[in-house]
């Protein structure tokens, strides 16, 4: 899965645009980032990574590279 396909994926999450999401943006910055995202990507990041997040995972999240972050581990982890 590449870097646009991932970006797609957390936008759809988030209920963005996925134009509107790069690396380096801000969780806190999106307007769509509130408790409910926060869930989504729980959500999206268990069904598509098998990752699971745990509390102190969840408060690490501040930027968009944070989520890809858990994404990279875990394909990496399969190879």
């Amino acid at each position: 899965m590449d870097l646009k396909d991932k970006l797609s994926l957390i936008a759809q999450a988030l209920d963005a645009e996925p134009e509107a999401l790069k690396p380096e943006t801000k969780l806190e910055e999106l307007e769509e980032w509130d408790s409910l995202a926060v869930v989504s990507v729980i959500a999206m990041l268990d069904k598509h990574f098998s990752v699971r997040l745990r509390p102190n995972d969840i408060k690490s999240l501040v930027t968009v590279e944070d989520i890809l972050a858990h994404m990279k581990e875990k394909e990496a982890e399969k190879s």
